[in-house]
């Protein structure tokens, strides 16, 4: 079996009084092991989608790494690459922040901006990471599964009828 963190699962967190959200309990524990045992989270923005993106200081680590990787292949292969640029793009974009040991924690406020979130996320575990999403982004999103969709679309309607915080 690898040492790599997959996060899967999807769950909901609306901000409280404070404007802290409270990150989901198994990401929770993976985000704890892959950052070393510390509460530690990384946030960034997915430039594919829009959403924000969470992970451990691990999955850190391979970006770093991969980034190495390419400029090798393409030193290998006498193709210009341009590695600070690529760790600026992985890299430069990524906020630490902590989170308490009930998996409350800020959401960067820059990164909130960029993924349009107010109030409310979504967090979809995706493999190495995970997506938090706001979840109306997530209905508008025709690239995700239909079930995901469907399943964000009930809770939305749900809160909207007072059924849900």
């Amino acid at each position: 079996m690898s040492d790599v963190i997959l996060y899967s699962g999807n769950a909901f967190s609306v901000a409280d009084g404070k404007g802290r959200f409270v990150l989901p309990l198994e990401m929770r524990k993976l985000v704890t092991q892959a950052s070393g045992g510390q509460n530690r989270l990384c946030l960034s923005i997915h430039f594919g989608n829009g959403c924000a993106t969470g992970f451990g200081l691990s999955h850190k680590q391979y970006l770093f790494e991969e980034v190495e990787k390419l400029e090798r292949q393409a030193y290998e292969a006498g193709r210009d690459f341009d590695a600070d640029v690529e760790r600026e793009n992985r890299l430069g974009t990524i906020e630490d922040v902590n989170f308490d040991d009930g998996g409350r924690f800020f959401l960067h406020p820059d990164i909130k901006e960029e993924a349009g979130i107010t109030d409310a996320i979504f967090f979809y575990g995706v493999g190495r990471y995970f997506q938090i999403w706001k979840p109306e982004a997530v209905v508008e999103s025709a690239g995700r599964p239909v079930l995901i969709r469907n399943k964000v679309k009930r809770w939305i309607e749900a809160r909207a009828a007072g059924a849900v915080k």
